[in-house]
């Protein structure tokens, strides 16, 4: 099958590229992908009849304007989609590899991630609550990198240890860096007039965090093998919650806490 092979977490076959997807392209790779998607045009028909073709043994999937025929196990699938349906595309191209990697400790987490020191801060939260903000602080005051501004997967590595990595999913922010790197901390936002923060768990940790983490329920077991990855998650790696203003106040607040893991 052509098409060409990209490192995320894993690697994987798909006939799809554009700006964001080549800084993912795998430079040297002798592992087997893990997944193999192609992408076609839809079949034109002069009744405006869309003719789908039939997937035996899988699933069918829409994300805007794009179809997706994934296998069972989501190894295989085809996106029916015009090229210019990026967000269809782009969709159909998460739930197929997300459907495999979900089964290989694998997360999604709608959070702004950073780099500092060689390591990975996530900052996460609902829509709207400063996550992009907050990164770029971070960015201006402490020459951080961010490596996303939307989307980051977590997975858990043959070490036992929880990395986070770039990815080509980046919503409405232009941050997109393809980094593996070992993840420090996890902050969940809440805007404040001032800056406090305070390491969480339990209820109120889950409470946090549980909604910000893409848990699908795409095929049997699906979301019980998510909730498995995102509670040894939670046990390895330290979860803040910070209440800030959106000003310099909110680097020197996590900083303080956050010093001796970066």
């Amino acid at each position: 099958m052509d098409g060409s092979i990209y490192n995320i977490v894993f690697p994987f076959r798909l006939d799809y590229e554009d700006y964001y997807w080549k800084k993912f392209t795998a430079k040297e790779s002798d592992d087997e992908p893990i997944a193999s998607i192609t992408c076609e045009a839809p079949s034109p028909d002069i009744y405006a009849v869309e003719k789908l073709p039939v997937y035996k043994g899988g699933s069918v999937f829409r994300s805007s304007e794009s179809l997706l025929f994934m296998s069972r196990d989501f190894t295989a699938g085809r996106i029916i989609g015009d090229s210019a349906d990026r967000s269809g595309v782009y969709g159909c191209a998460m739930i197929a590899l997300y459907g495999n990697l979900i089964r290989r400790d694998t997360l999604v987490m709608h959070g702004s991630m950073i780099e500092l020191n060689g390591r990975a801060v996530v900052f996460t939260g609902p829509s709207g609550i400063g996550k992009t903000t907050q990164a770029q602080l971070w960015q201006e005051h402490r020459s951080a990198d961010i490596v996303n501004g939307d989307m980051t997967f977590i997975h858990k590595d043959s070490d036992g240890n929880f990395y986070a990595y770039g990815s080509p999913w980046h919503g409405s922010s232009e941050y997109c860096l393809n980094r593996k790197l070992p993840l420090a901390a996890i902050i969940s936002l809440s805007q404040s007039d001032e800056c406090k923060i305070n390491k969480i768990s339990g209820l109120e940790m889950l409470k946090n965090i549980l909604p910000e983490v893409m848990l699908p329920d795409w095929f049997d077991g699906c979301k019980c093998l998510g909730i498995g990855t995102l509670d040894s998650l939670l046990n390895a790696v330290p979860v803040y919650q910070l209440e800030c203003t959106k000003d310099i106040r909110a680097v020197e607040t996590a900083e303080k806490e956050l010093g001796k893991l970066l």
